[in-house]
């Protein structure tokens, strides 16, 4: 793997090459992150005006 590879951004990545790249990643989280995020920052808005008004 050449530097190059290694500081490629995902929109520089040919679709097919970005597919296989995640595809060898294994990882797939779905949506539950963004959602925990967003109910995490829900509720520290919602502590933040409760206690401070």
């Amino acid at each position: 793997m050449s530097q190059d590879d290694l500081t490629k951004q995902d929109e520089d990545l040919p679709a097919a090459e970005f597919e296989g790249e995640e595809r060898r990643d294994g990882h797939d989280f779905g949506n539950w992150p963004e959602i925990v995020g967003l109910a995490f920052t829900l509720l520290l808005i919602w502590l933040i005006f409760r206690f401070r008004g």
